[in-house]
């Protein structure tokens, strides 16, 4: 059961266990309640979150997860906040399925309401509508994270952002929460999240850092395990390793957590607990020890 080595793995170790069930789209996957009522009943889950392109949510969805103890947060997912952006991104006539999402999602109380907002070269000037979007459509936060091109994302490669619009991104999210940019502190994150305040207008902001060999992996329906969802190299199988063993043994995991094994000036970087985007590397260079492509020091 993979459930239950993920299960034992976090119980050895005496942490609790956060879970985002992403995809393709999770409620296109008929036992998607299974998978909710099986991880949803283990006392060793901390939160329990969906990500979701939000199509196919509905008043009934959205009380069913609203009654799971350890059920969190929604977070739908765009590349725009503008129907032609969307669309650009998502397909013709999708837009509207979209906003009515963001309408539907109104309904829930005791979820966190999340906007995933994936950061390209296109939809970079959107940042700073961002913000009244997510107060427009009282959601409760937004989470930009940059584009990393796999999949059929590698036909877009060139959409990837600039270091430079990196830098002016930070720059509008320290302006807009009333954070004063310290490059240093802040280039050790490989994601953000905004927050809503009590306040209209009143944002807070977070810092994601790298989850790569210390704090999580990514898991495949079929037990193939990553070291993140964005760097898809195969480390192990749940259904032939434990995840002890996979966590202990990976030489991919054993040469991320060596900060002199990196390249360029990663391997010299001041700041200790920074040890670059892993997936940007592998996505853009093919070798994921390389310097952080994006790195803003």
């Amino acid at each position: 059961n993979i459930f239950s080595n993920i299960a034992d793995f976090v119980k050895k170790r005496k942490q609790k266990l956060v879970i985002d069930i992403t995809g393709g789209e999770p409620f296109l996957y008929k036992k998607l309640k299974d998978i909710i009522s099986v991880v949803g009943r283990d006392e060793i889950v901390q939160e329990l979150g969906i990500i979701t392109n939000g199509h196919f949510l509905n008043e009934e969805i959205l009380d069913y997860l609203e009654n799971c103890k350890r059920f969190k947060a929604l977070k739908i997912s765009a590349e725009g906040v503008t129907k032609e952006l969307y669309e650009y991104y998502r397909g013709k006539d999708t837009y509207e399925r979209f906003i009515k999402s963001c309408e539907t999602m109104k309904h829930l109380q005791r979820t966190e309401k999340v906007l995933m907002f994936t950061l390209t070269k296109s939809n970079v000037g959107q940042v700073p509508y961002l913000f009244d979007f997510i107060e427009d459509y009282g959601l409760d936060s937004c989470i930009i994270e940059r584009f990393i091109p796999w999949g059929s994302g590698t036909k877009i490669r060139d959409d990837v952002v600039s270091n430079e619009e990196w830098k002016n991104t930070l720059n509008v999210l320290c302006e807009k929460t009333g954070v004063q940019l310290d490059i240093e502190e802040i280039a050790q994150y490989r994601a953000f999240m905004f927050k809503r305040g009590s306040q209209k207008k009143e944002f807070f902001l977070f810092g994601a850092p790298c989850i790569v060999g210390t704090d999580g992996v990514a898991v495949m329906p079929d037990g193939t395990v990553f070291p993140c969802r964005r760097l898809p190299l195969k480390i192990g199988n749940l259904t032939e390793s434990s995840l002890m063993q996979i966590w202990e043994q990976s030489d991919v995991l054993k040469k991320a957590r060596n900060r002199y094994l990196l390249k360029g000036k990663c391997k010299n970087c001041n700041i200790s607990s920074c040890f670059g985007c892993r997936a940007l590397a592998y996505s853009l260079t093919g070798d994921f020890m390389e310097e952080d492509p994006l790195c803003i020091l």
